[in-house]
This record gives C-alpha cells, structure tokens and sequence, in this order.
C-alpha cells in the first residue's frame, strides 16, 4: 500500500500549484484574499458549496470551535473562518500540508482564528468537550481504524456539539480485487457503506445521524476532476517526475471506472452529541 504521508506529499493539489495557479491570475501574494484561495485550495469534492452543505447540517456559527480532521492544505478551515466567523483548529497526519496550511493562512492574515497542526484522526489529542463542531471531507477512507476516529470525534465534541463529514462509500459490486487496488493506490485500507457508516456512529454514542448518498453528484464530479488532473501534468511532472503523473492518473482512471460501475461513490453525514 501507498505510504499515505507520499501520497500527499506528491498530491497535484498542493501549495506551490495553488499559488502558482493566483500568479497565472495576475494576483501577487501581497494582494492575495482568503476569496482568492479559495479558487483552488478545496482539495474536496464540490468545492464550497459541498462545505456549505455541511455547514447548513451542523448550523456553525460565529465563535464557534471547530475542529477540522485531516484538514490538507487547509482550505475548509480557512473558509470556516472568513465566511462564518469560526475558530478552526486543523489536524494532518501530513507534516508538508501541515506547514502548507499554515503559511497560506498567514498570507491571508487569519493565522489569529485559524491554526494546524500534526495530529492522527485515530487519536486526536484533545481533552474532553474542546469543540463546537468537527467537520472532515473525503479522508477517512484513509483511516482503518474508523471506530476509533468516530470516537474521538465524540469524546472532543461538547455535549450538543455536531459532527459532519463526508467519505467514499463502498457498494456490494466492489469485488476483492478492486477492493485491493483501491487500498493499494489511494491508501484506503478499509473501505464501507453508508449503512456502515451510520451504525459506527450510532455505536460511538451519536444520534439523530443522517446519511445522504452522494453517489450520483460525484460520478459528474470524479469525471471532471481526472481532466483537471490532466490539465496539471506540466506542473506535476516538475515536481514528481513522470512517473508520478502516469502512476497517478492510471489510478484515478480506476478510481473512476469504479465510479461508474457503482462499485464506489460518496456520502454525506451529519450527527449529533446528546
């Protein structure tokens, strides 16, 4: 299996494409907004209004705390903070996302609502009751350990507090041997289903859980985002070589054969802390 700290090491979506992609624009960094990265720093299926969504779920407010799980270069936690006024602590396994996301907040001057640092979502290192709300988007196909994540999530949650994120899903027509690529490739050790996903959180102690399928929405999504990856081979080429880029799409194009074949596709969650 891919070593999950590489594989976003050398991910297309990354600091010095963001930035490279406002230069093209004709912003210079000293100009540059929080709306300005906000063009390219979703590293997350649907962009803002797939954070809207979530947002809408778990009603975040102004001056809420909001933790954001395995938060890459930090986008959502940045969106958090200059559209709805939230106090957003990032946690990443990625020690170069990490550091990514914490320049990138500096240069949009919301390093005093937004901070990150390195953290595992199997074990998050805060007390008890730290947080308003937590939010992840498309990570935890990354973690084996899911009971564990969903836990924690629940234990750092205050009472009342809300957790919503979104995953890849898995269908009955996932066989053994696409099971294993995908785990092998995009380091997805365990990959469930939607009805999966709402016992676990059921079993961790949340309620009032909702889960939407978003198989659909993201079939047109997948599609589009392999031609954007293509579009980015000059740069990721410069960066990672070659190999890299031909390694990467063959296995998105896999990614996205699953997709249409129903094997694989997306979800939606939303649960509360009695």
């Amino acid at each position: 299996m891919i070593d999950l700290k590489t594989f976003y090491d050398e991910h297309p979506i990354n600091e010095t494409e963001i930035l490279d992609k406002l230069a093209a624009d004709g912003i210079p960094e000293s100009a540059v907004g929080p709306e300005h990265l906000s063009r390219y720093d979703q590293d997350h299926y649907g962009g803002l209004a797939a954070t809207d969504a979530l947002v809408d779920i778990l009603g975040i407010e102004a001056d809420m705390r909001v933790l954001d799980i395995c938060s890459g270069m930090g986008g959502t936690s940045r969106y958090l903070a200059y559209r709805y006024g939230a106090s957003v602590v990032g946690i990443d396994l990625n020690e170069s996302r990490v550091a990514g996301a914490r320049r990138l907040t500096g240069l949009v001057d919301l390093d005093h609502m937004v901070t990150f640092q390195v953290g595992d979502a199997a074990d998050l290192d805060f007390p008890e009751a730290s947080f308003d709300r937590a939010i992840c988007q498309e990570a935890f196909l990354h973690v084996a350990d899911k009971e564990a994540a969903i836990g924690g999530c629940h234990r750092v949650l205050k009472s009342g507090g809300g957790f919503g994120f979104t995953d890849w899903i898995a269908t009955d027509r996932l066989d053994e041997r696409a099971r294993s690529i995908f785990a092998e490739t995009f380091a997805a050790p365990r990959s469930i289903g939607l009805a999966e996903y709402g016992a676990l959180l059921e079993a961790a102690g949340f309620v009032h859980v909702q889960a939407r399928d978003l198989s659909a929405e993201w079939k047109g999504i997948l599609t589009e985002r392999l031609e954007m990856f293509r579009s980015l081979e000059k740069e990721t080429v410069s960066r990672f070589g070659q190999d890299r880029f031909d390694t990467y799409i063959r296995n998105y194009e896999f990614f996205v054969q699953q997709i249409d074949a129903g094997a694989l596709g997306g979800g939606r969650f939303g649960a509360w802390k009695p």
